[in-house]
């Protein structure tokens, strides 16, 4: 793992019993626990290469290549700062399978058609553009709202990016499921895995893990229940994704 240089506005956050490192500006969009518990749903085999859209600081791909997985992985950010902070992080990780590209992913659709993908992936927006408590940030604005990317566009070129029976995996909040699985079909997508994702045994479930395969079948798997928290600790589960591989 190579030093990092971090500067006055930055963080160097250690992860993972110090095997990972990311590096994230203190104001901002800073990454929360929704990345991690997306990377322990996809399933990803060796051959497969993965596209994740909006990939922010990186920490998707380059956790999943520090869990070991040693595929082609790019990722597409928008924002200018978030992207050059990424390639950072992928130097200071050693993550030399994990590539970062700056640009708008509906702009840059047509690069990569030439090239499908098995597996697109995406932490994106949570709220539409007009609703919602608004971020006094731009770099959390545009990662919270629908500002450059809406949910039925980011369906429609993760669709359009992957291989027939290729798999979209995506992290979303649970008021939003139906609107989700709508667009999806409309788009060749078709639900195959569910998880909801509930922050406490006896609460809601307040977000859902899914993979959605092109041109797939009617069967859909709806997981057990992931629990964030069991009273103010993670429960087992989630600190076991804290544990990365020697």
């Amino acid at each position: 793992m190579t030093d990092a240089v971090v500067s006055r506005d930055e963080t160097l956050d250690v992860l993972c019993e110090d095997k990972l490192q990311i590096i994230q500006k203190k104001r901002g969009y800073r990454f929360s626990i929704d990345p991690i518990l997306l990377a322990n749903f996809i399933t990803l085999k060796k051959h497969e290469r993965l596209l994740d859209i909006g990939s922010g600081c990186g920490i998707l791909p380059i956790y999943l290549s520090k869990k070991g997985y040693m595929n082609e992985m790019h990722g597409v950010e928008i924002q200018q700062d978030l992207y050059e902070i990424s390639l950072r992080n992928t130097i200071i990780n050693d993550c030399r399978n994990v590539n970062f590209i700056h640009g708008d992913i509906t702009a840059l659709a047509h690069r990569f058609k030439r090239s499908p993908f098995h597996i697109v992936i995406s932490n994106p927006p949570y709220t539409k553009k007009k609703t919602g408590r608004k971020s006094p940030h731009p770099s959390r604005f545009v990662a919270r709202y629908e500002t450059f990317l809406n949910l039925s566009d980011l369906i429609t070129v993760s669709s359009s990016l992957l291989f027939k029976k290729g798999r979209f995996y995506v992290i979303y909040p649970s008021r939003r499921l139906g609107e989700l699985i709508a667009i999806a079909r409309s788009n060749n997508l078709e639900l195959k895995r569910l998880r909801p994702v509930y922050p406490r045994v006896g609460e809601a479930a307040n977000l859902f893990l899914a993979e959605f395969i092109k041109e797939g079948g009617g069967e859909v798997k709806i997981e057990q229940p992931l629990y964030i928290y069991d009273n103010s600790r993670y429960t087992d589960e989630i600190k076991e994704y804290y544990i990365l591989p020697d």
